[in-house]
């Protein structure tokens, strides 16, 4: 998926950059950057938008992010309001070549060197397993010198030893993209954020891109692998698994407050995404 490049800031003190973000809501366009990135989310929750996948995102998960993968965190509606509760995060950003061209072809490094390949698909490691991870991650930014770096290889050998990995994408990115087509892809996806309560036609998503009908269908599949209204059912299912554990609402009320207009699509594409029924689901996260 097409994301917007963005510039994390260097240091010629630092072979790492450290930085808390503490706001009402996380910085929510889709973006890039060659940098790998280590975040452990504090406080908040919502979805995380990682190259073609989604994952609810919670306090105490991990992210492992490759180099120039797109990613953004949605928060839930509730912190885009005056009743925010605050989100925050604590994030490492690192350049592999900061360490020498040859440093991760280290024999004792092989299984390191194998994580940080496979997060260009993104890493997921929940935060329900994750107590000790948590820890140092967090140890990381009161660390100085010498022994911030161990902590740090100490984290990454952790962070390879951990299984199962969760993968957030079946795509891989390995490469930055072009600024326009970022630009347009985060258009795309800032239209449907807006609008994915209400019936959305593909020709109203194609005008928000600037593209025609036809146009548009072959470059949402080109860039996610999946069409538009696969990826629109997503989204509303992510939504609606939110309000599924948090709120009251019957099964039906849900699934016309996510944007279907129909009960039996809405439990089918449920099952299709989930491998559970919206019922069972309630049932299995209370």
């Amino acid at each position: 998926m097409k994301p917007l490049p963005f510039k994390i800031p260097r240091s010629t003190h630092h072979s790492l950059r450290r930085q808390t973000d503490d706001q009402a809501f996380f910085y929510d366009r889709l973006h890039y950057h060659p940098e790998w990135q280590i975040t452990l989310i504090l406080k908040s929750e919502g979805t995380l938008f990682v190259g073609n996948g989604m994952h609810r995102f919670k306090e105490g998960d991990i992210f492992c992010f490759g180099s120039n993968l797109p990613h953004l965190f949605k928060n839930d509606a509730l912190y885009y309001s005056e009743e925010s509760p605050g989100a925050r995060s604590f994030s490492v950003f690192f350049d592999l070549q900061s360490f020498g061209p040859e440093f991760f072809n280290l024999p004792e490094l092989k299984a390191v060197k194998s994580m940080l390949s496979q997060a260009n698909k993104g890493i997921c490691y929940p935060g329900e397993s994750t107590n000790n991870l948590a820890n140092k991650v967090t140890r990381l930014a009161g660390l100085e010198g010498f022994p911030l770096l161990l902590q740090f290889f100490s984290l990454l050998e952790q962070l390879s030893q951990e299984k199962p990995w969760q993968f957030l994408s079946n795509m891989t990115y390995d490469r930055a993209q072009a600024e326009s087509a970022g630009k347009r892809m985060d258009e795309v996806l800032q239209f449907i954020f807006k609008h994915y309560e209400r019936s959305i036609s593909i020709k109203e998503a194609a005008e928000a891109a600037n593209l025609s009908v036809p146009a548009f269908c072959k470059y949402f599949k080109l860039h996610t692998r999946k069409t538009f209204i696969s990826y629109l059912n997503e989204v509303r299912i992510n939504a609606a698994c939110k309000l599924l554990i948090d709120e009251d609402y019957s099964i039906g009320q849900i699934a016309y407050r996510v944007g279907f207009n129909n009960l039996s699509n809405f439990n089918r594409q449920f099952k299709k995404l989930k491998g559970l029924t919206p019922s069972a689901y309630r049932q299995v996260y209370p």
